[in-house]
């Protein structure tokens, strides 16, 4: 797969993005991520990090620009996400056990993420800026969430992150307990992304 600044010309003009449904298509592979779940307790604030990550990017065979996808996908799988520590060391696995069990991990073993649309775009050399809109899916439920992402062209790819915020009771989701109820989590999650895809 090629990539040129025509990639980035039709980048500006996204508003106009549409998605095909039956055309032959090429994919990029997800090959690096870094997806952190940061919330908050009654004892401290915690975060997690997800290890077992899979994603990629549909588009046009014969095309290597935005409005020529056809789908972005993303899936978490649940189990691998692992509490950590500031120091980035792992808490004791109970704290992930209770996550496990608030999100039902052993009926919706992954988390979900589709790509619907993309907006509000300000492009510039080699970067830009959009509005990204979407179905996630925890627990098995699916809500539709937007927030802003950056994108930067690589070597035979595109990289992109960003930050969103979502509560977990909005997916069905009762937020997790310790210690036999004493340890309350918060509702809000705020949830940093880096996801690079490439070509294989």
């Amino acid at each position: 797969m090629k990539t040129s600044n025509t990639f980035w010309i039709v980048l500006a003009i996204l508003p106009f993005f549409a998605l095909v449904g039956k055309a032959q298509t090429a994919k990029l592979n997800l090959k690096e991520s870094s997806i952190l779940v940061k919330g908050t307790s009654s004892l401290h604030d915690w975060r997690c990090k997800t290890e077992q990550i899979t994603g990629d990017i549909s588009y046009k065979a014969d095309a290597l620009t935005l409005k020529d996808i056809i789908a972005l996908d993303l899936q978490l799988v649940v189990k691998s996400m692992r509490s950590i520590k500031e120091n980035g060391n792992y808490y004791e696995s109970g704290m992930d056990k209770n996550m496990y069990k608030a999100l039902n991990a052993e009926k919706f073993p992954k988390i979900t993420f589709t790509l619907i649309d993309i907006s509000n775009v300000k492009a510039s050399a080699g970067k830009a800026d959009f509005l990204a809109k979407g179905n996630l899916t925890i627990a098995g439920n699916q809500k539709p969430i937007s927030f802003p992402v950056n994108a930067t062209l690589t070597a035979n790819g595109i990289a992109f992150k960003g930050t969103t915020t979502s509560k977990m009771t909005s997916f069905g989701v009762t937020p997790p307990r310790a210690l036999l109820g004493t340890i309350k989590t918060g509702d809000e999650i705020t949830i940093e992304f880096n996801a690079s895809f490439k070509n294989n």
